[in-house]
């Protein structure tokens, strides 16, 4: 009987053993909107831009990005296995990937920049699998609230006013706070109001184009206006009403207008908030840069995903490979900057969102 016992306890941990993966080893699968299925008309396209427009190209920069990351686990002791699949809005293709028994057997990382429709779904399998999942572009905090296994890389917009409260505001009444926009009630503006009122911090809301006669001291500006024609007004009344005594915190889409003229971005004191910025100057940067081109003929971009693809996919597989723990990762990303936030009851949700002071017609970050 004992012997019987003995054999069978063999046999179960030769189970275990055998199913398990060593821990030099990952499995990735990513899933990505690359629309195999749909049909374009590629004669009509006239340059890179329009390419990148096109739904089966709007995340080729990530996965190419990430390509260059994984070529860097080649040399090393780490093996890394990688399933790719196209997932758009169709929630049976999405099933019928995540209930291939065998494909997802040895999945233990999800790297998820697919439509937001779809990522509760995958969410959902990954929190009963045990399988982490990464959210890159989403700014949906539901998402994280109760999957202790999600990280959701984009900062929360409420990480915004703390920014400016921290940087700008040492010194009480120095600034008048202007909250400056048409009635669209935005969850950004709203993340705003909620702290400043929680923080007692005076502001006033503004819904007239122009700024003459409303300021009475040196003000922090923040406009909210998405039309083009009220964007362009709006520039006009910033240049022309004291600007050298106003800090302005523009959205980020402003500075893809092309209408916007010299005069805009030579404020004195003009700003942004983005998700991810890159250092141009920065040794590691023109690397990557380097190695894109030489793989790619093309030059890596923001815009496109290049270096986000690539960031998530070094990072979040060094972060593996560490048990987890933020602090043993080596690896510091080209355009994101992490500030891991423990959701009770959930995951991680980056907290660290990056003020950008535009400046002789440059970009530099607020340290």
């Amino acid at each position: 009987m004992k012997k019987n016992l003995f054999i069978l306890l063999v046999i179960s941990f030769s189970c275990v053993f055998v199913n398990a993966q060593p821990k030099n080893k990952i499995t990735v699968l990513y899933l990505l909107p690359f629309h195999l299925n749909t049909n374009e008309n590629y004669s009509s396209i006239k340059n890179s831009t329009e390419i990148h427009q096109m739904k089966q190209f709007e995340m080729m920069g990530f996965w190419l990005g990430a390509k260059l990351a994984l070529q860097e686990f080649e040399k090393s002791d780490k093996n890394i296995n990688v399933i790719v699949r196209d997932v758009v809005t169709d929630v049976n293709a999405l099933n019928k990937i995540l209930y291939d028994s065998v494909l997802m057997s040895k999945v233990n990382m999800i790297i998820g920049p697919f439509y937001g429709s779809l990522f509760p779904i995958a969410a959902e399998y990954a929190k009963q699998h045990n399988i982490v999942i990464v959210n890159p572009f989403s700014t949906r905090y539901d998402f994280v609230e109760n999957n202790p296994l999600v990280y959701k890389l984009v900062p929360p917009f409420a990480s915004r006013p703390e920014r400016i409260a921290e940087v700008f505001l040492s010194e009480p009444n120095e600034y008048e706070i202007i909250l400056w926009g048409d009635s669209v009630i935005s969850p950004e503006l709203i993340a705003y109001k909620f702290f400043f009122s929680a923080q007692n911090i005076p502001y006033k809301e503004l819904h007239s184009l122009s700024l003459h006669g409303h300021l009475k001291k040196s003000a922090i500006i923040i406009p909210f206006f998405e039309h083009p024609t009220k964007v362009i007004y709006a520039v006009h009344s910033l240049v022309n009403n004291e600007p050298e005594r106003n800090i302005i915190v523009v959205p980020e889409k402003w500075l893809s207008m092309s209408e916007l003229t010299e005069d805009f971005y030579n404020l004195p004191h003009l700003y942004f908030f983005t998700n991810y910025f890159v250092e141009e100057e920065c040794a590691a940067v023109k690397h990557f840069q380097a190695d894109h081109i030489l793989f790619y003929d093309a030059p890596a971009e923001l815009v496109t995903f290049s270096y986000q693809g690539y960031d998530i996919t070094r990072y979040f597989i060094d972060l593996f490979f560490t048990d987890f723990d933020f602090s043993k990762v080596n690896f510091i990303p080209l355009s994101y900057d992490f500030n891991w936030k423990h959701i009770d009851g959930g995951g991680f949700e980056n907290s660290k969102t990056r003020l950008i002071r535009v400046l002789n017609l440059g970009l530099e970050e607020v340290r």
